[in-house]
């Protein structure tokens, strides 16, 4: 009974504010014995200290600087919401970043139904196109939930979980998702599926894992085939005049970023999500300082393309790549050697290559490993739908390839 009280409590307060959301909500506030849920607009609303005291220092993409920045990027008019849970002391011991986004699940249909959306969008311009209430780290491959080591890490996520309903019920979006959770996070979360969620795939990440003090040990560390391989298409990048190089600063070259990403997105096959804005890349300058890095190709005087790169203590993280128009001459492999190069120095944990090109990644030593997602919705056929394929998302994995000699 004290959990269905506290989540009357929350929809009772929640509706009268129902008005003022998405405008000036003051915290929407929900309680019971030992906690408080309190929702809000910007993260800037919240203290930045009291925010990453929970986050810790190996998880950049949940920290108050990062959300910060991906707020200041005006992506796709996104609308955000930060759920939080205070103690009786009022320090937070859970929070989370939620964000509503329109998405095109026309996108999810075989080729040969594509002609279906096409011609149904001639009478209703929205078919296929669904309102998500989505709880992850904007424009990344991680989950956005933060709890504090110390309390009841389930009946915590599970409060969190309530609070993500409310504001879907109140954003009247019909589709929920919490993602994106590695086989070895679902120990705590899938107890999510007690408030209704689908376990559901999403595409698999590729991740190094880092086993090496130097780049030269990598290298020796491959087998034959895979060496070789790496350094042929080195040679040939740096016969055609391309060099790669690293800059710290990079936000006043932020429309040929985005030029150049979008390039890549309008190749890509299959899902895509957001196009990025010029306001990304100015605001992961402005507020990540050190922690955000652009690598760069350059050839015959000319920038032709780039990868941004994010770190903290443990993991060095690929995110968006970009390229002029025209054919490819191994920028991305070229790009991609020098993350590996800088996670490797970095001393990083991981080197996360995000995800698509599988086999590309896999050839460079990487695991292509699951990802989870926790799905549900308030239609209920989609959610029958969801429990009978819930592998809509997914990529096969094949065997890992043998890359290296050994693991050290």
């Amino acid at each position: 009974m004290p959990g269905r009280v506290s989540r009357v409590a929350a929809r009772s307060v929640i509706s009268r504010q129902a008005g003022r959301f998405g405008v000036e909500l003051p915290p929407a506030v929900s309680s019971d014995s030992n906690t408080t849920i309190k929702i809000f607009r910007s993260i800037h609303e919240i203290d930045e200290k009291s925010w990453n005291a929970i986050v810790g220092s190996n998880s950049l993409l949940r920290t108050h600087n990062y959300l910060a920045a991906i707020e200041a990027s005006d992506v796709e008019h996104c609308k955000y919401y930060y759920p939080t849970l205070q103690n009786s002391d009022g320090n937070i011991v859970a929070h989370a970043c939620v964000y509503i986004i329109d998405t095109d699940l026309a996108q999810l249909l075989p080729k040969v139904l594509q002609w279906i959306p096409a011609i149904t969008r001639k009478i209703w311009s929205r078919f296929l196109v669904v309102r998500i209430t989505e709880c992850a780290s904007p424009l990344s491959t991680s989950h956005s939930i933060s709890v504090a080591p110390t309390i009841d890490r389930p009946a915590h996520i599970k409060r969190l979980a309530d609070a993500i309903d409310e504001i879907a019920r109140t954003e009247r979006s019909k589709l929920l998702v919490i993602r994106d959770f590695l086989a070895a996070d679902r120990a705590d979360f899938d107890v999510l599926t007690d408030n209704g969620y689908n376990i559901v795939s999403n595409m698999p990440v590729a991740r190094i894992r880092v086993r090496w003090d130097t780049y030269a040990e990598y290298l020796s560390s491959m087998r034959a085939r895979y060496r070789k391989d790496v350094k042929r298409r080195l040679k040939r990048a740096l016969a055609s005049g391309q060099r790669v190089r690293v800059l710290d600063r990079f936000s006043e070259n932020s429309r040929l970023w985005v030029e150049q990403a979008r390039t890549v997105h309008e190749k890509t096959k299959g899902f895509k999500r957001e196009v990025l804005p010029v306001g990304y890349y100015e605001s992961m300058d402005r507020f990540l300082g050190d922690k955000s890095l652009l690598v760069v190709a350059d050839r015959d005087g000319e920038i032709v393309a780039h990868g941004m790169l994010l770190k903290d203590d443990c993991t060095t993280i690929a995110t968006y790549f970009g390229r002029n128009l025209g054919p490819a001459h191994q920028e991305w492999f070229h790009l991609v050697n020098e993350v590996i190069r800088i996670g490797i120095e970095n001393k990083s944990d991981y080197i996360n290559l995000g995800l698509g090109s599988y086999d590309a990644k896999s050839n460079v030593g990487a695991d292509v490993e699951p990802l989870f997602v926790y799905s549900k919705s308030t239609i209920g056929a989609v959610n029958w739908l969801m429990r009978r394929v819930p592998r809509t998302m997914d990529h096969p994995i094949a065997e890992p390839k043998q890359v290296f000699k050994q693991d050290p």
